[in-house]
């Protein structure tokens, strides 16, 4: 059986492996793409202020010959903003017709602040520093260097026809120019850092399926050992000490199962329930909650199943288990009603207190209780020292 599990184990992982890792393509592609859909979001919120802008500037200029087609413009302009809010750009970006549909408002974008320009006069070419670097942002390979070029040409013809000194037509040619390449450049950094945290995020999502695996082989062998022993068990009085270890196997078996439904932490209520429901006679469980790390709750499921292993062999029913749980320490009592304390020189007692002290770093004691019975307490601190 153990063999079969190996084997099984063996083509699982693998194929856990490739199919939980995304290739460095499909990474930068999503990345990509989420990062040019985010940005015609925000575009569309800048494109409303800057239509605020454009309308301020033509309620001041109230004797402009072309006022009201600019203003018609602007509300034309207003109109296709309000439509592209509701593109389902994330979608649309990957297929054919998202495409043609950026390249139409990229058009529209330049033909508006173009025709602003050339009637409005030179008050308007501001926009050009909002409406190139954007479309530098949100175009992607040929088509970004294609709208890089249509930007410079209608740059160029605006030069040519709104004339302006030498001086400060450079000046804002090479603002335009500087005002992409930071855009550029930033839009690059955003999304290598993006494609860093998303391969990070991978990384971490493939040791979380390889770790429940493991868990989940581990439990499973662990299973099958205790199930071994107990094959092998002799009959009569000999066949105890098989029947204690095969418990203690399987109170790790628990923490492992427990492991593969939680992410790295086990809940301690769940653990002690579980191992007081494989008792041979009932036993009562009140815990408070708490969480453990693997370690503590593999240490913790020894001492449990060792204490009340204890309680029914050489105590009386009713046995309790309570664990009180604090910000500094974690306190486990098993309660019988015997005749008084055990002896704690056998070997059971002697491994949860070598477990308590040297792996919980804690105190354990065996006492009489005031009205009868015994109870055994393990102190330890909340947190792993």
């Amino acid at each position: 059986m153990l063999g079969l599990q190996h084997a099984e184990s063996a083509r699982v992982l693998p194929a856990v492996r490739e199919a939980a890792r995304p290739t460095a393509a499909d990474n930068q592609a999503h990345t990509e793409l989420e990062f040019r859909s985010q940005a015609l979001q925000f575009g569309s919120w800048l494109g409303w202020l800057s239509i605020v802008a454009v309308l301020g500037g033509l309620a001041l200029d109230a004797g402009s010959r072309h006022r009201w087609f600019l203003l018609a413009l602007t509300l034309t302009a207003t109109l296709g903003n309000a439509a592209a809010m509701f593109v389902p750009w994330r979608k649309w970006l990957e297929i054919r017709r998202g495409r043609l549909l950026l390249d139409l408002w990229s058009g529209g974008l330049i033909g508006f602040v173009a025709v602003l320009v050339f009637i409005g006069g030179q008050n308007f070419a501001l926009l050009l520093f909002l409406a190139i670097p954007f479309i530098a942002l949100v175009q992607v390979r040929w088509r970004r260097a294609l709208w890089l070029a249509v930007s410079a040409g209608t740059c160029a013809l605006a030069t040519a026809l709104v004339p302006l000194p030498v001086g400060a037509t450079a000046m804002r040619l090479a603002l335009v120019a500087a005002a992409v390449a930071a855009v550029l450049v930033l839009a690059r950094t955003i999304r290598h850092e993006a494609a860093s945290h998303r391969r990070a995020v991978a990384r971490a999502e493939l040791e979380r399926t390889l770790t429940t695996e493991a868990n989940h082989r581990i439990k499973n062998n662990l299973q099958t050992a205790a199930d071994l022993l107990l094959l092998g068990r002799p009959q009569g009085g000999d066949g105890r000490a098989f029947d204690d270890t095969a418990a203690r196997i399987q109170s790790i078996a628990t923490v492992h199962r427990l492991l593969t439904e939680t992410d790295d932490l086990v809940d301690a209520s769940a653990l002690l329930n579980s191992i007081a429901n494989g008792a041979p006679v009932p036993v009562a469980v009140e815990a408070q909650p708490a969480v453990l790390d693997a370690s503590s709750a593999q240490k913790l499921g020894i001492v449990a199943n060792e204490l009340i292993t204890n309680a029914f062999q050489h105590g009386s029913p009713p046995i309790a288990v309570r664990l009180d749980s604090g910000a500094l320490q974690h306190r486990l009592c098993v309660d019988d009603c015997g005749m008084g304390a055990n002896d704690s020189t056998g070997l059971g007692l002697q491994l949860v207190q070598r477990v308590v002290e040297q792996g919980l770093h804690g105190r354990f004691a065996l006492t009489t209780r005031p009205g009868g019975g015994t109870r055994a307490e393990a102190i330890f601190p909340a947190e792993p020292t």
